[in-house]
């Protein structure tokens, strides 16, 4: 993203937040009160106790409501009385008292409870999110084109998920106070945000218990297969966060159903709702955009006009061959060599890249140049790369016997599907624009070794993460309390 967009950006949500504070310094001076009315009675009378202060500027008829307009006159305080009287019998009344206080900035402040103009509070929010989702979707299409294999890409994807499902939820409030103003105010709009994003979080819970039991299935499964290691927990590890994590929604829902009161357990069990689900949410929106990136890396098929094939190594066996694993990339790069020389008659080299660990008897490049002779293909196309250990030393060592061959080569890699994209990632680190190709794995290797690829995207962006984790713990805490910061201010 260029400098230019990002101070455009900046300035769309600068726009949002000014646009947000003077309607509600506009709006906020006059104030609607809705009284429900059993008499069905057209008789009212406002007395306020200082007119210098608040005036009734209307008084009106809405189904079972009788509507009380005030309108702030001067900065101060006043105590204000709205009655409604049964016509058919005088002696019957009801009367309500209000202390209300009008701020400096002209806004009305219902004392320890609502304030003037809070709805475009809710507008303003909503169209925060709205205009986080589209710019999140625009940058994750161009993305798409341009630099797919990037963290960001993943980051995009994942908010467009997040701030769509908060824009749906921001633009049903609004539609709720819009239908029923009579029967909403900020506090009861800001608590039901909190109980939407919990909401959201319960539906989730029947997708994410499947998950996490598939995960732990086919963990153990690899287990069985390939002996316990470290590298083979990752999906344990993650189910046991899913469970962790849904239990803790699921307690924090169940300890404070009801938040609708300004007591201090509200407040803080109000924040601990909100905060904990807006959380949670978000990481079960990046994990799902991580998994269908992987996923849309590894079906990706390139154009068939490369110069060079890149197929990473990994461990190779005792005897020197090439294990099942390694197998699988090398037969994905010589698939795509034979397409591309069947469609276009171009002749690709290939580069198997990958050093010689300490239990190997010989590079694993060299085990894959034996392999790619095996199949046929002629030793002078074949360039091994036999220094690296690392991905990245992968795409690094390799980029530089491509341009030692051919300037501005077209490449491509070889790797297993679930390694595609994070792959691509190190190839663009080494200063390398290459598409990737991925081999099919077995179906109980796949999940480990998806969310050993989460876990790494997680920590290679780590900063990231946790500022908008904070962000979103900062925003959550700020909006469940509104009123109550707002009444902090006006009687500290």
């Amino acid at each position: 993203m260029g400098k230019k967009n990002k101070l455009y950006i900046i300035a769309g949500y600068l726009g949002i937040i000014i646009f947000t504070v003077i309607a509600i310094l506009i709006s906020g001076r006059s104030y609607t009160v809705y009284l429900n009315n059993p008499y069905n009675s057209d008789k009212a009378t406002v007395i306020s106790s200082n007119e210098s202060v608040v005036i009734n500027s209307g008084i009106s008829r809405s189904g079972d409501y009788t509507c009380f307009v005030f309108k702030a006159i001067n900065e101060g305080k006043a105590t204000v009385t709205a009655t409604i009287y049964n016509e058919a019998n005088e002696k019957e009344s009801i009367s309500v008292h209000y202390e209300f206080s009008v701020l400096p900035t002209g806004v009305f402040y219902l004392t320890g409870y609502d304030y003037g103009g809070w709805q475009f509070t809710l507008i303003g929010m909503a169209l925060m999110m709205l205009y986080s989702f589209i710019i999140c979707f625009v940058q994750f299409e161009r993305r798409k084109k341009i630099q797919f294999f990037s963290y960001k890409t993943v980051l995009d994807s994942s908010l467009i998920v997040f701030f769509g499902l908060q824009s749906l939820m921001y633009l049903g409030l609004l539609g709720i106070c819009l239908i029923l103003p009579q029967r909403v105010d900020s506090w009861q709009i800001y608590n039901l945000a909190g109980f939407i994003t919990m909401l959201i979080f319960f539906i989730s819970i029947p997708f994410i218990v499947l998950f996490a039991g598939f995960l732990s299935v086919s963990n153990l499964s690899l287990i069985k297969h390939e002996g316990f290691r470290k590298n083979n927990l990752f999906g344990i590890l993650i189910s046991i966060a899913l469970f962790a994590g849904s239990i803790l929604c699921v307690f924090v829902a169940i300890h404070n159903p009801y938040s609708t009161n300004m007591e201090l357990t509200d407040i803080r069990d109000a924040i601990i709702r909100t905060v904990v689900s807006s959380v949670f949410v978000y990481m079960e929106c990046l994990l799902l955009s991580a998994m269908y990136c992987t996923q849309y890396a590894a079906k990706h098929e390139p154009e068939y006009n490369q110069d060079f094939i890149i197929i990473l190594g990994c461990k190779i066996g005792k005897d020197g061959k090439p294990l099942p694993l390694l197998r699988g990339r090398i037969d994905r790069a010589l698939e795509f060599y034979h397409k591309q020389l069947e469609k276009t008659g171009k002749n690709a080299c290939f580069i198997p890249s990958g050093g010689k660990g300490s239990d190997e008897i010989i590079s694993e490049a060299e085990c894959m140049k034996n392999y790619l002779i095996e199949k046929g293909i002629d030793e002078s196309i074949i360039y091994p790369e036999t220094q690296s250990s690392t991905t990245l030393q992968n795409m690094k060592f390799s980029k530089k016997i491509a341009d030692e061959h051919k300037e501005n080569a077209s490449i491509l890699f070889s790797t297993t599907n679930y390694h595609i994209f994070r792959s691509g990632m190190l190839s663009a680190k080494a200063g390398m624009k290459a598409h990737g190709i991925g081999a099919k794995t077995k179906w109980f290797f796949w999940p480990n070794a998806q969310m050993r690829e989460f876990i790494g995207l997680l920590a290679s962006e780590w900063k990231i993460n946790i500022a908008l984790i904070a962000l979103i713990v900062l925003l959550s805490t700020l909006f469940a309390n509104i009123t109550t910061i707002i009444n902090w201010i006006v009687n500290r």
